[in-house]
């Protein structure tokens, strides 16, 4: 496995954009912020739209096993980075399309203006 850390100097090197995966950062943070990390990532893409992607831990971040995949994806994984923000993300969730319909639903309530 490697770290953004590892991954950023390739990238620039071959002059290849970097799939950031949220997910395998936080197992395996390196360095560098989750938030910086994504920055740093997105401008590898130059004009393009960024690619992410993002996965919530079964069991949570305090389980034994926290690379295993859940069912959907829990709105408190979702980097507040990305929020605003045009980017493709992959869904790497066990319900599959039910588990990005509902972080879609999330996402758009995000945007909408709040009531004071």
């Amino acid at each position: 496995m490697f770290t953004v850390d590892d991954l950023l100097p390739v990238c620039a090197r071959a002059g290849l954009p970097l799939v950031h995966d949220v997910h395998h950062h936080r197992c395996l943070p390196g360095k560098i912020p989750v938030e910086e990390a994504i920055e740093l990532a997105a401008a590898t893409w130059g004009a393009r739209e960024p690619w992410a992607h993002i996965s919530s831990p079964k069991g949570g971040w305090a389980s034994k096993q926290p690379h295993i995949h859940d069912d959907y994806i829990r709105p408190a994984d979702v980097p507040q980075a990305w929020l605003g923000r045009r980017i493709t993300v992959d869904v790497e969730a066990k319900a599959k399309e039910q588990a990005v319909l509902r972080l879609a639903r999330w996402v758009a309530a995000q945007a909408k203006p709040r009531a004071a």
